[in-house]
């Protein structure tokens, strides 16, 4: 075991090899020697133990929550700040002065059942997945000796609410001007609410008719072909070379949650939120019969599962089913 300090720092660094051959070398994070001289005899020891009687020392959770975030950070930056970051928080309000070993069964069912009391299954099943995340993370990275079990509770089925053709005309009809571009050309083009808003115009190509939505929230860039309407409402709103395409008395848009539910009261739909604008895509393209696979491409759905929601909308689904079974049906049950 070897204690010394890098060029350029006041902080003492341990390097030790391990009963395997391997290296470790770990800053101890403070100037003072006997302090430093105490840390590496603690961390030989648990590697000692942790090798030879496969005792894992406690680990600090926030240590792995903080581990997790900065790997979510730096994979998918919108992903973060949009959700992740606040789930984060909400965990480490309550976790963040337990060791990962305190964790338990018990422990997560309990907390579950409070958030279960504050908001919605799916928010609290969000809740869960991140926590469950940050301790396989812990676990691979052999931090953790195993993995509880998590508690099993029925995830709720995915909402499907899109709009018909009159209820698109009368939420077009209630809504602004620079509203009413904004739905419209959700409507046709299936963009997240984030990706509409983000929309810059050096990624339209107005002469090939495609816009790109860049950093979206699986993490790809994603491409979609304009539609006659979307074309039109883009060349209605001034193009420029580079800027926010959607704008209001010359800023970006921000934020729309509010002017929407005003329009959505206006026009009489009580149950509509935006994102069903992106509903309403998909479920207009599986009526039409195209495909469910090309469907998740066209959204930019990661996941198979998420557009099976929109399946039961397929035109006439079970009859060619059946009629492909027919086809084989020549042979008469009574010959048998």
């Amino acid at each position: 075991m070897r204690i010394f300090r890098r060029n350029n720092s006041t902080k003492w660094w341990v390097d030790w090899t391990d009963q395997k051959g391997r290296r470790h070398r770990k800053s101890t994070g403070t100037d003072d020697k006997k302090l430093a001289e105490a840390l590496a005899a603690k961390w030989t020891q648990e590697s000692f133990l942790e090798q030879h009687f496969g005792v894992i020392p406690d680990v600090p959770f926030k240590d792995a929550l903080l581990r997790y975030g900065q790997e979510r950070l730096r994979d998918n930056p919108v992903s973060y700040k949009a959700s992740v970051k606040s789930r984060l928080q909400r965990l480490l309000d309550r976790f963040g002065d337990l060791n990962l070993s305190d964790i338990t069964h018990a422990v997560i069912r309990e907390w579950m059942d409070e958030r279960l009391d504050e908001v919605k299954p799916a928010s609290a099943l969000r809740d869960m997945s991140t926590l469950r995340a940050i301790m396989n993370k812990a676990f691979r990275e052999d931090l953790l000796a195993h993995v509880p079990p998590f508690p099993r509770f029925k995830k709720p089925q995915g909402r499907c609410r899109w709009l018909t053709v009159e209820e698109e005309r009368r939420l077009l009809m209630a809504s602004k001007p620079h509203q009413r571009a904004l739905i419209a050309f959700a409507l046709d083009t299936g963009g997240r609410r984030g990706e509409l808003l983000k929309l810059d115009w050096q990624n339209v190509d107005l002469e090939r008719g495609f816009v790109a939505f860049l950093k979206t929230k699986n993490g790809e860039d994603r491409s979609v072909r304009l539609t006659d309407r979307a074309k039109r409402v883009l060349e209605g709103l001034d193009p420029k070379e580079a800027g926010p395409v959607f704008t209001y008395r010359g800023a970006a848009m921000t934020d729309v949650s509010t002017a929407f539910q005003k329009a959505r009261k206006r026009a009489g739909l009580e149950d509509v939120r935006f994102h069903d604008l992106r509903h309403t895509f998909a479920s207009r393209l599986v009526q039409q019969g195209v495909s469910l696979y090309e469907v998740m491409h066209l959204t930019g759905h990661k996941s198979f599962s998420m557009v099976q929601r929109y399946a039961h909308l397929a035109p006439d689904f079970q009859e060619r089913a059946i009629a492909a079974l027919n086809a084989y049906g020549t042979v008469s049950a009574q010959s048998a």
